[in-house]
């Protein structure tokens, strides 16, 4: 009896304390999420704490979950109930509301907090509904280049209106990896940005970017030299081509457009190879070295293939501002970008327009 007596005063003293209008503010991040067809499946938290990957898991019962979260490094975490699409969110103290359908875990409305009030606005009004649009101009066959050149404009538009969101800045700090032809516009809004949202992970990550936006080789600027290993471990200096056309390929064997590019590459290397030096620059990590390889001998270009073997981490690609694969650059012989192209198309267009001799 005395046991059941304590339980019940503690339940009156919840109460009560939750209830109050003068209640402390919740020092955590909270979540209750009701999303319909989830049933008793499990939901999964990714974060980076100290640069290291953590993932908790919480078994949802009848659509309905608790969890509290920790703080993440960046101040996101990635709510996952299907491996290849999830929600994110902002670690901020608060009592978070998540709801949506288990159909679309990609789409999952999260508020109750600042920043994912904004993000989630955000996710509504702009990156939900274009990217809809773009999935369905792509199954039609159908360019989607000005969709995308709008859905920049409009997030762009929005940061202006949110300056002071942390979430603002990490929109911001996506248009810079996502498009790198507005600069001028992007350093207005970074200076636009309040002193304690240009400090955050986020604000300093956007100063880096405009400093890669700002130097990274484009078309009529000077390629930066660099020295990378071959296959056998055997540098290779860009520099070394310098008199001659170089088509850089920017490629990894994770990517399936890359390899679906490849047959049509080796075409142009059969035709121009004689005039123009190609170059396969992979985006590859340490443990990734053994695919990349299998690759090769599967699609046998026969050109020089390198890699830092160094993933994100790698400062070609950083300084070149890789963020799309793949990416072709073409070099005149005095090392200066004549092209800058995701599009095989281009490429092709754009060499047999060469004075090749």
């Amino acid at each position: 009896m005395y046991s059941v007596a304590l339980l019940a005063l503690s339940g009156l003293l919840i109460s009560y304390s939750t209830g109050s209008s003068r209640s402390v503010p919740p020092v955590h991040c909270q979540l209750s999420g009701t999303i319909t067809g989830l049933g008793h499946r499990p939901v999964i938290f990714r974060y980076q704490q100290q640069g290291v990957a953590h993932a908790d898991t919480v078994r949802a019962t009848n659509d309905r979950f608790r969890y509290t979260a920790r703080p993440s490094d960046d101040g996101l975490i990635e709510l996952v109930i299907d491996r290849t699409q999830w929600t994110t969110f902002w670690y901020e103290p608060g009592r978070l509301q998540v709801s949506g359908n288990a159909a679309t875990p990609h789409q999952l409305l999260i508020t109750g907090t600042p920043n994912n009030d904004v993000l989630t606005q955000y996710n509504q009004q702009i990156e939900w509904p274009f990217e809809e649009k773009v999935q369905q101009g792509l199954r039609a066959g159908q360019s989607t280049v000005p969709l995308r050149q709008q859905r920049v404009q409009k997030s762009l538009d929005f940061v202006g209106k949110h300056l002071a969101s942390q979430a603002a800045a990490e929109i911001l700090l996506w248009q810079t990896r996502y498009d790198d032809t507005q600069l001028s516009t992007y350093q207005a809004l970074y200076n636009q940005l309040p002193k304690s949202v240009q400090t955050t992970v986020q604000g300093r990550e956007i100063a880096q970017r405009l400093i890669i936006l700002r130097d990274m080789p484009v078309v009529g600027r000077t390629a930066s030299n660099f020295t990378m290993p071959d296959t056998a471990g055997v540098a290779t200096t860009l520099s070394s081509y310098q008199g001659r056309y170089v088509l850089l390929d920017f490629w990894g064997h994770w990517c399936g457009p890359c390899l679906r590019a490849m047959p049509t590459v080796s075409a142009l290397h059969r035709q121009y190879g004689q005039q123009v030096a190609f170059l396969g620059v992979a985006a590859e990590s340490p443990r990734d070295r053994q695919p990349w390889l299998r690759a090769i001998r599967q699609h046998q270009p026969a050109w020089p293939q390198l890699s830092e073997l160094a993933g994100d981490e790698s400062p070609v690609l950083t300084a070149y501002n890789i963020t799309a694969f793949p990416t072709y650059l073409l070099l005149d012989p005095k090392g200066v970008v004549i092209m800058r192209t995701s599009d095989l198309t281009e490429v092709q267009k754009t060499m047999a327009g060469l004075s090749l001799k």
